[in-house]
């Protein structure tokens, strides 16, 4: 089941079908940092879980600041919306959909970064596109964020050793391994 994404306003509506759609509302700029900050230290393997689960539950539903300790928190239970209806309505991929539209739309990516998940398919695939997008737009060395970039790298490293294989037409290179050797009669 396709999910679908539209702002209205300053709002984002996530529309799952059959279903009313799931009313975003923007996240003030110091807490969308906060928010990108916790879930990319936890994608770099130095937050914990908790504090990621923290920061999608701000992007569905919103957050609060406490100026005594200055700190961004997620709403209280009760104001958790969308939250609570995607517990009751969503199976689960249909959840991780909605939350990481939602996340994407609370970075600096905006719009664009809710296309790019949806528009890979959602799930993992659109979770690696929309976070390298992420990490490129932030700056960031996409090695701290990204395992699949890693393995780009890697790949891309070995294409550039050069081959060891037989030249076309030519001798083999070089002096052969004792075991590679033909064997005397």
């Amino acid at each position: 089941m396709a999910i679908t994404a539209t702002q209205e306003g300053r709002n984002l509506h996530l529309h799952v079908e059959g279903l009313d759609p799931f009313i975003v509302k923007p996240l003030p700029g110091e807490a969308g940092y906060k928010m990108t900050e916790a879930y990319l230290s936890t994608a770099r393997g130095g937050g914990d879980q908790l504090e990621a689960t923290l920061a999608l539950v701000m992007a569905v539903d919103g957050a609060v600041h406490d100026p005594e300790t200055d700190q961004w928190t997620p709403v209280p239970e009760e104001e958790r919306t969308n939250s609570n209806r995607m517990g009751k309505e969503l199976s689960t991929s249909e959840t991780e959909d909605v939350a990481m539209a939602a996340f994407f739309w609370q970075t600096i990516l905006g719009a664009a970064g809710v296309s790019i998940y949806l528009e890979n398919g959602g799930g993992v695939g659109g979770h690696t596109k929309a976070l390298g997008a992420l990490v490129q737009r932030l700056g960031l060395s996409p090695l701290l964020t990204s395992p699949s970039s890693a393995l780009e790298n890697l790949i891309q490293l070995q294409a550039s050793i050069p081959s060891t294989s037989t030249p076309e037409g030519g001798k083999k290179p070089g002096r052969q391994p004792q075991d590679r050797l033909p064997k005397k009669k």
